[in-house]
């Protein structure tokens, strides 16, 4: 299996693109920070990288031309890049904000798509966006993140019709609350840690490494007669 994986070198990028690594695939990792793109691909020898800023249509379309070279072709595309803006009112945010927000939410997965999905239709291969858990629930101060992460769910309904009959799968994977670099965003995590995790029916924060199994499902055989759908993964949040 050949998997581009952008956002790659932290988080649930860098978790998956691991796991992709050591159920054996070769993989690509994306991303704007060479640092911890090179320590992803300093982790395993199936991994290499390429420096993509997904708000840049040509950065991304020249990161995945590169991937298809290096790999030989796509059977899957992992989609992780993306921001958060934390604690926000609509009246206070400014155009720059929002402008920056779907510039890389929705701009970037439109800029990865129209790169990545010629490759994929002649894999038949499977697409996974990272859309969010606020893309079915409303939470106070997500304005622009839950907006452009609702988006990403829509696309990949509108995707799975189109491009379903030409074998391709389309589906997102929704994380809830995952203890990454975003999840700082905005506030001191460490002192509402313990707090966030009462409110989850599995009483505890998520890790990038639960993010890893769905998305080894997502791009495996087991789910061949899925697509249009988005897999929540939250410890249970959306259940309550």
């Amino acid at each position: 299996m050949r998997c581009f994986v952008t956002g790659g070198g932290s988080g649930i990028g860098r978790a998956v693109a691991l796991r992709y690594a050591e159920e054996g695939a070769a993989v690509v990792v994306a991303g704007r920070r060479t640092a911890v793109l090179e320590d992803v691909a300093g982790a395993s020898p199936r991994i290499s990288w390429v420096r993509a800023d997904v708000s840049d249509a040509a950065d991304t379309a020249a990161a995945v031309s590169t991937a298809v070279t290096r790999l030989g072709g796509l059977d899957v595309v992992f989609h992780a890049a993306g921001v958060l803006r934390r604690g926000e009112k609509i009246t206070d945010t400014t155009d720059e904000e929002w402008a920056t927000d779907v510039a890389i939410n929705l701009s970037g997965t439109f800029h990865v798509l129209r790169a990545a999905v010629p490759e994929l239709i002649r894999t038949r291969g499977a697409l996974i966006l990272v859309a969010s858990q606020l893309a079915h629930v409303g939470s106070p101060g997500y304005a622009t993140y839950s907006a452009t992460k609702g988006a990403v769910v829509s696309l990949v309904r509108t995707l799975a019709v189109d491009l379903g009959p030409l074998g391709v799968r389309v589906n997102a994977l929704s994380p809830g609350v995952v203890d990454t670099d975003m999840a700082y965003v905005g506030r001191d995590f460490d002192a509402i840690r313990e707090q966030v995790a009462a409110s989850l029916p599995l009483r505890r924060v998520g890790c990038p490494e639960d993010m890893a199994g769905p998305a080894v499902f997502l791009a495996s055989r087991d789910s061949t007669w899925m697509t249009g759908q988005s897999l929540v993964v939250d410890g249970g949040f959306t259940a309550q």
